[in-house]
């Protein structure tokens, strides 16, 4: 009995999933990533899907979505999402990171910037080539991506540069320039204060837009954004500042999809955007 239950644990370590209609991939759930004092370890935890015999394979890793205060790396994705990836030959990797009120911003950032290091240190165990990882986000995440993608320090932290994100694709975010949404009250909508606080000098330091500078690369970087109050106008605005500093950027209308359903049904049966997605990876591969 007792082999048995270590044949349990063990393969929900590493188990095997059919994909359908195609040859098995491999999946490590719940890798720790990073550690600290009086955290729980759940916080630093990243699911790896890598296809079978994966071999140099390129690697996205997505950010969750959930207005900075909920979410994880399991039920905060698209269902079809890791199958999709590793179809095309990608590994996808869900993180888990911390969470606001109890951790507030910069949490989110500086945890995605220890997943990518991790990423770009251990991945070639799991089959990838640590010289091709992307950067996917949904809502929230989507303004995690970004940032991590635009302001050095973060990846700096860990002796990188952003040159090692060889291409960002944030989902529908609106929180790109917290001080425009601010206006001239200073009063940002409600639902930002757990994460980004009251004062303005935060959501300027937070504000992937206000972050953009002519000296720092940024990888190319495909925004795609629904009809919706404010995310239009913040996304189209973060790619034209981008372009203006000199940096590959597009902003992209993902019609008829809701906030929602860009995520939900990213890479299921007869979604245009997975593909679009997968094809602005690919060109990065150079």
């Amino acid at each position: 009995m007792s082999m048995r239950i270590v044949g349990i644990v063990l393969a929900l370590v590493m188990s095997w999933f059919a994909l359908p209609g195609e040859a098995s991939a491999k999946v490590w759930r719940d890798v720790i990533y990073d550690h600290m004092p009086g955290v729980g370890e759940g916080n630093f935890t990243m699911d790896i899907y890598a296809p079978d015999n994966a071999k140099k394979a390129p690697v996205v890793i997505m950010v969750h979505g959930g207005a900075w205060v909920t979410g994880n790396k399991q039920f905060s994705i698209g269902p079809d999402q890791a199958h999709f990836f590793n179809e095309q030959g990608f590994i996808y990797i869900a993180i888990n990171y911390r969470l606001a009120p109890d951790h507030a911003f910069p949490a989110p950032v500086q945890d995605t910037a220890s997943a990518i290091s991790f990423v770009h240190k251990e991945i070639r165990k799991y089959g990838g080539d640590p010289n091709a990882i992307f950067l996917l986000g949904h809502s929230s995440g989507a303004h995690t991506v970004a940032l991590v993608s635009i302001d050095p320090k973060y990846l700096a932290a860990y002796g990188l540069g952003v040159d090692v994100i060889k291409g960002t694709v944030p989902l529908d975010g609106a929180a790109y320039n917290l001080v425009r949404t601010a206006g001239k009250k200073d009063k940002l909508p409600r639902f930002y204060y757990p994460e980004f606080g009251k004062d303005p000098k935060v959501w300027k330091r937070a504000s992937p837009t206000l972050r953009v500078r002519d000296d720092v690369p940024v990888p190319p970087m495909l925004l795609l954004y629904v009809d919706r109050p404010v995310s239009p106008r913040r996304a189209k605005e973060l790619a034209d500042t981008l372009v203006a500093h000199g940096h590959f950027a597009q902003a992209v209308e993902a019609k008829p999809r809701s906030h929602k359903s860009l995520n939900r049904r990213l890479g299921s049966k007869g979604d245009k955007y997975g593909p679009m997605i997968v094809e602005f990876y690919r060109g990065q591969l150079h």
